[in-house]
């Protein structure tokens, strides 16, 4: 199995249920009278889904380890078979064909390994259509996906018809009394998954330490699946890094293109562009404003970064002084630069100062990003990925579910972040936008888990509004080795939602961004 499959399957495993829509569950009893047969099992899958989710598992997976390598045991519980293969053998290969199958029945009886049980199932969508196989071999206890752009192997991506679908349980074998199988099903309106990157690297073709395929290696050692080469005002670096084996063959992760205008009164990242963006017009009287309408025509997104790190003279043209920007030429904003602790001077302002475009009806991204010069520093404590829910991995796809909003950045920690209403199906992810009728509730899930990090943490949720101030409304203790909890509350309009992750002494571990929510009455 690829190392991006098992990844994939990692991160299903780990993630899916809290973001999953309309979860069914089925389980039953099969014995060896049930070899050889076929169950069929139905599923509803509603109309808008865009990605369906399988999990099969079965217990036991072989029988009690003492039945194989005992000879009688072995001869007398299969009996029947042997004598039907041994009627085969004499019938079409003669007395000293049969007289090897003596042999290799006398051998195999006294090495045979404990039997298993076989189950396997095909796929049928509403319409009748073969969708895939799930196999033991490859699948077992691992959630595989049908998308509409992209499925797991052995499965055809297309489109999600909705209707009934069909699962054949197939049973090849049953080999033990009684063998339990847990088969679940569920589906999402977006497909896709979760992608961890760094959005703000420099390599040694400005003031970076590593050289590109340094870069891409530390990267890698680092566990990312994408990373942004944003060298300041140049793009040389991108034809050597972009000719490096990617994701596919070497392991690499993938390469955003990019670059950082390093301005003389404010730095921006401009994800996604491949030429070189002239700066040197860019004045405090609106010229940031009109490079970032420059990025867009190149089809890239514009990002603040450190907009409070200290400016001039001690980093000249770190710090944002574009107070005239227009904002709503933004597409992310850098909230959590460096360490959280060490930077939690410029870190809680640049939040703060995303609510408060929040609050003016932006929906801008916010991100995370280390700002890399050295190795050292994808790796340093307090530092943060961007998580990205994306359709591929792709620059396409990264860019599309940044510039939507389908992002977390965390130091580590698991959190998934999700949002039920009574007035719409499915589950609600950061970047999404809600309907809820009036009066009617909404619930908040939350789930964490954080490997390595003993003992509890707080989990806070964040309300914000139109016109108003974000404020925390809810707040909880969650064990780091795994926690869901669910929060309810009655929304007031065009209101959002974000959590975060903290320890107990404040330092951030983790941060969503929002999941909107609009207001009306059921009958518009």
């Amino acid at each position: 199995m690829t190392r991006q499959m098992l990844e994939r399957q990692a991160n299903l495993a780990m993630h899916l249920e809290p973001s999953v829509a309309g979860l069914r569950k089925y389980r039953g009893v099969l014995g060896p009278v049930d070899s050889r047969t076929v169950r069929r099992i139905a599923f509803l899958v509603p109309p808008g889904a865009a990605e369906i989710l399988i999990k099969l598992s079965y217990d036991p997976f072989v029988e009690d380890a003492g039945r194989g390598p005992d000879t009688p045991g072995f001869r007398k519980r299969w009996e029947r078979e042997i004598q039907r293969y041994r009627a085969t053998i004499g019938k079409w290969g003669g007395t000293e064909v049969l007289q090897h199958y003596e042999r290799f029945l006398e051998e195999a009886c006294d090495c045979m390994g404990p039997m298993r049980n076989l189950l396997n199932l095909a796929v049928l969508d509403s319409a009748g259509r073969f969708r895939g196989r799930w196999d033991s071999a490859c699948h077992f206890d691992q959630w595989v996906s049908v998308g509409k752009t992209c499925s797991d192997p052995g499965f055809a991506a297309g489109p999600i018809p909705s209707g009934e679908w069909s699962i054949l349980l197939e049973c090849h074998a049953v080999v033990t009394d009684a063998c339990t199988y847990q088969l679940e099903i569920g589906w999402r309106t977006s497909e896709g998954r979760w992608y961890r990157g760094e959005l703000h690297a420099h390599t040694t073709h400005s003031d970076g330490a590593l050289s590109p395929r340094g870069l891409l290696e530390a990267a890698t050692q680092a566990g990312l699946d994408f990373i942004a080469v944003t060298d300041h005002n140049t793009i040389t670096a991108l034809d050597l890094a972009s000719r490096e084996p990617t994701v596919g063959s070497a392991g690499l992760p993938m390469v955003i293109p990019g670059l950082e205008l390093t301005t003389f009164y404010g730095h921006a990242v401009a994800l996604g562009v491949r030429e070189y963006v002239s700066w040197h017009e860019a004045k405090l009287d609106g010229g940031m404003s009109t490079l970032a309408s420059t990025v867009h025509e190149m089809g890239g997104l514009f990002v603040i970064a450190h907009p409070f790190s200290p400016g001039y003279p001690v980093c000249a043209g770190c710090q944002w002084e574009y107070e005239n920007t227009d904002m709503s030429t933004v597409d992310l904003m850098e909230v959590w630069s460096g360490p959280w602790q060490r930077g939690i001077l410029w870190n809680v302002p640049a939040v703060r100062w995303w609510e408060a475009e929040l609050a003016q009806g932006r929906r801008i991204t916010g991100v995370a990003a280390r700002d890399v010069h050295q190795r050292q520093e994808l790796f340093k404590p307090g530092t943060a990925d961007t998580c990205v829910w994306a359709r591929s991995l792709t620059v396409d796809a990264i860019l599309e579910g940044l510039k939507s909003g389908r992002v977390f950045m965390t130091s580590g920690p698991h959190v998934r972040f999700s949002l039920t209403t009574a007035g719409s199906p499915g589950t609600y992810m950061p970047g999404d936008e809600a309907w809820a009728p009036w009066g009617e509730s909404v619930e908040l899930s939350v789930s964490v888990h954080a490997e390595g990090l003993a003992g509890s943490a707080l989990v806070r949720i964040i309300r914000g509004r139109s016109g108003r101030r974000a404020e925390a409304l809810f707040s909880a203790e969650a064990d780091t080795s795994g926690a869901d909890l669910v929060f309810t509350d009655v929304p007031p309009d065009r209101s959002w939602y974000r959590c975060e992750l903290t320890t107990a002494e404040g330092h951030l571990l983790a941060i969503s961004n929002p999941i909107y929510v609009e207001r009306g009455d059921l009958s518009s």
